[in-house]
């Protein structure tokens, strides 16, 4: 057995390996289960998006913006926890305890839904984003 290995359980076959690695487990290793996160194209997304916020508005409320703090803005505005603190000098602040990668996809989805709502009544302007953001920016 490796030290750490990941499946996804797609099938009985998925189940049995599963269960096989279970019983071949040394005593204190751990075992999680958790819905499957975020894909990368929905990643892609919310990058991209931000990134089209930041050259419309790149202060908020006299706070100079990057993508952390836009994207902790936007997981506290849907409900998720995220605190800010302030920089060392006191001359702004910034999000800890902040990540996305294990969000599952629907809420990865209605993250996305927010910030397209968000743009929409702030009357900021984004295109359509389709994954190829990355190559292109």
């Amino acid at each position: 057995m490796v030290d750490k290995a990941i499946i996804v359980i797609r099938s009985q076959q998925d189940r049995g390996r599963a269960s096989r690695w279970v019983d071949q487990a040394k005593p204190g290793t751990i075992v999680e289960f958790r819905k499957q996160g975020r894909s990368l194209n929905q990643n892609d997304a919310v990058h991209g998006l931000i990134r089209q916020i930041i050259k419309q508005r790149p202060v908020h409320n006299g706070i100079p913006m990057d993508v952390p703090l836009w994207k902790a803005a936007f997981m506290q505005a849907i409900g998720e926890e995220v605190r800010f603190i302030p920089t060392l000098d006191g001359t702004s602040v910034f999000p800890v305890g902040l990540s996305t990668k294990d969000l599952p996809k629907e809420r990865f989805s209605e993250l996305i839904e927010f910030i397209l709502c968000w743009c929409a009544q702030e009357g900021l302007t984004v295109r359509h984003f389709d994954g190829d953001e990355r190559a292109a920016a």
